[in-house]
């Protein structure tokens, strides 16, 4: 991962805030149950609250799981 991303870097939807690194709780649904897992690291917009978790904890994640099968487009941001 770049350094500059590490640091903050310019909210991609209102162009105006710092997505800020932050750890918080990803939670989405698998097999028709709820999955909530705490602690992934994310970035979060400090103007617009646009949140963008990071590709390689969502993909440890689905790793964890034991799956491979979420979608390669799978989103990222919320």
């Amino acid at each position: 991962m770049p350094d500059t991303k590490q640091k903050g870097y310019t909210c991609p939807r209102c162009g105006v805030g710092r997505c800020q690194p932050i750890s918080t709780t990803f939670v989405d649904t698998y097999a028709n149950h709820l999955l909530s897992v705490p602690n992934v690291r994310a970035y979060v917009c400090d103007v617009c609250h646009f949140a963008e978790f990071e590709q390689s904890a969502i993909e440890s994640l689905w790793e964890e799981i034991g799956t491979d099968d979420y979608p390669d487009d799978y989103p990222t941001s919320l």
